[in-house]
């Protein structure tokens, strides 16, 4: 059995419950490789890490490869007061910490006049809640170990800012949570529930496989707990039960439910049933000579966004157009092109799908700039189509990725293990050893056929929901 609480129980635990359940219980632990662990942590890799605080003064990294070894080694260090200490580990009994730094700071503990803060180091511009879980869970072994309890939390984002929160305000959720997770260590089951955090999970076919033999609620797409929770107190169970309901019916089973959501989950219920979509309303897209599709790749484990691929569609031909850096110092460069692509094409609607490609041109306007004609064309112009998917079709389908959604319609990736994650694999790999040319076609392949994917269910929206 794996018993072990580590930093990243918290995070498998928020992303599926059942994660830290088969990890304990199923014999053996099943992990991704080590960069799928990091994409999957928003990790960076060691190189980026060790940039970001290359100025420090007294660094010292722990090597010892045994546990109790490199815990001792942590405590060595600590106990010469050395100002940073990498790679450290922080052990109590079952209660296993593995921080990014470990930094001196002034006051007093067992050491001395000085006692240690853990640091992470992520890929994240915010602090989300399971890096504070995580912060929480260091600052309590911390305590066990130096006597003296930090009263702040630590990350260090990419550009290298240091982000804080106090550890008090999140202690009370990290408490309740941390119980969960001990039940689930000693052997409780926790509830079924699939959602797309799952998906991250090396045990994910197992999560669906039990959902969709139980014809669990939770199959619905972009349900919440607590909708589950009052459908099935109103005695709605099953996926099956739900789509034979009438509307008035599950008013009166799920009062504290709005009408609109009870409609939409029921709707969904009978899509999955009858595996169907249905058109709820028209989808409203502009019509336009011109239309580009546009999808960014990126390198997370560095910062790093290398690739803005865009589709240029007309009456006439389709052209894929690459924009390419091959390292950061060429961001800009792309930048500038694709941003000068864009003022060319001043009228024409940019589709893309979900939120990240605006969070990038927006960071990107941000750090290298950009005229006022490509600013009011990017705001005026971008279309996000899961936006317009969202309230207009219900698709028999969990989950609404690009993939999933272009899957169901028919459309296929050339490469048979395409995807966001397996990109950033081979991009890493490429990076290694840049003979390897085909890696950078398939990189190049799989964003083409993203905007085709994209291209493609515009074209579908605008046949099959433009009533």
């Amino acid at each position: 059995m794996f018993s072990t609480i580590t930093e990243k129980t918290f995070f498998h635990y928020l992303k599926c419950p059942n994660w830290v359940y088969f990890d304990a219980h199923h014999g053996q632990k099943r992990m991704h490789n080590a960069l799928m662990q990091k994409l999957a942590a928003d990790e960076l890799v060691d190189e980026k890490k060790a940039h970001l605080i290359s100025d420090r003064q007294d660094i010292v990294s722990v090597q010892a490869e045994d546990p109790d070894e490199a815990f001792e080694q942590t405590l060595v260090f600590m106990r010469e007061g050395r100002q940073t200490i990498t790679n450290g580990l922080l052990v109590d009994k079952h209660w296993v910490g593995h921080p990014d730094l470990l930094e001196r700071v002034e006051g007093t503990s067992r050491f001395g006049n000085y006692y240690y803060v853990a640091v992470d180091i992520k890929r994240s511009r915010y602090v989300r809640d399971d890096f504070k879980f995580q912060g929480c869970f260091y600052a309590e072994l911390l305590e066990r170990i130096q006597q003296v309890k930090p009263q702040q939390g630590y990350v260090i984002n990419p550009d290298g800012e240091v982000m804080t929160y106090a550890i008090e305000e999140f202690e009370h959720h990290y408490k309740l949570n941390l119980s969960e997770v001990e039940k689930i260590i000693a052997g409780q089951r926790p509830a079924h529930f699939v959602t797309s955090g799952c998906k991250q999970s090396p045990w994910f076919e197992e999560c669906r496989t039990e959902s969709e033999g139980c014809d669990d609620l939770s199959l619905l797409n972009r349900v919440w707990r607590e909708e589950v929770h009052r459908l099935t107190e109103g005695g709605v169970k099953t996926i099956a039960e739900l789509s034979l309901k009438s509307l008035s019916e599950l008013e009166r089973l799920a009062p504290d439910v709005s009408s609109n959501r009870l409609e939409i989950m029921r709707d969904q219920a009978i899509a999955i049933k009858e595996h169907r979509h249905i058109i709820r309303q028209k989808a409203d897209l502009p019509e336009a000579r011109t239309e580009l599709y546009f999808d960014i790749e990126s390198d997370p484990l560095r910062d790093f966004d290398y690739l803005f691929g865009v589709l240029r569609v007309d009456a006439k031909e389709q052209t894929f157009h690459p924009f390419f850096a091959e390292s950061p110092a060429q961001e800009e460069k792309m930048w500038r092109g694709f941003v000068d692509f864009v003022e060319q094409h001043m009228d024409a609607p940019i589709y893309h799908y979900g939120w990240f490609e605006i969070e990038v041109v927006r960071r990107f306007s941000a750090k290298y700039g950009i005229s006022e004609i490509a600013r009011e064309a990017l705001d005026r112009n971008m279309i996000d189509l899961l936006s317009v998917v969202r309230p207009s079709v219900i698709f028999p389908l969990s989950f609404y990725s690009l993939k999933d959604i272009a899957h169901y319609l028919g459309f296929s990736w050339r490469s048979e293990d395409a995807s966001g994650a397996n990109s950033v694999l081979w991009f890493e790999e490429w990076l290694n050893d840049k003979s390897k040319k085909m890696l950078l076609q398939k990189i190049m392949d799989y964003n083409e056929d993203d905007v085709r994917a994209t291209y493609f269910l515009k074209r579908w929206l605008d046949k099959n929901a433009n009533l």
